[in-house]
């Protein structure tokens, strides 16, 4: 894979905080849409409606303040595959700004046991569509602005 997957997410009037930026819980909430749409594409021909998948861990960087109005742009990758789970990692921008990097780590659950399961082999060919390592897309093309 040599692009992410871009979703544009919109920033909600309620996401704010009292400061008019957006609440940092708020764009947990950002990464999770963006996470949705990717899964959306990512995993295409492969029924996972009955085998959750969790955040396990989310890592959070806050570039800039991110501000109702543009939709935020948000790349997701996969950085790395494991055997029972695998880690995004997303990249954001708001008006040519970057304001955000981040990364979740993602565990299959069994459905009935609720436990970490292994990634099928099906599962790894989709993840590993997306898998670019070591790379952060948007922060690349930031090099060189103000």
């Amino acid at each position: 894979m040599t692009e992410p997957f871009r979703a544009r997410v919109a920033v909600r009037w309620s996401d704010q905080d009292l400061n008019g930026h957006v609440n940092n819980a708020r764009v947990a909430t950002l990464l999770e849409e963006a996470r949705l749409a990717w899964r959306a594409q990512a995993l295409t021909g492969y029924d996972h409606v009955d085998s959750p998948t969790v955040v396990a861990a989310l890592q959070l960087s806050f570039r800039r303040p991110i501000e109702f109005g543009p939709a935020v742009e948000i790349d997701v990758w996969v950085s790395r595959v494991g055997s029972t789970s695998y880690t995004l990692h997303y990249s954001g921008k708001q008006a040519g700004h970057a304001v955000l990097d981040a990364s979740t780590v993602m565990v299959p659950v069994h459905p009935v046991h609720g436990t970490a399961r292994l990634l099928d082999a099906e599962e790894r060919s989709s993840l590993d569509r997306w898998f670019m390592a070591d790379a952060m897309p948007q922060r690349q093309q930031q090099k060189g602005t103000a």
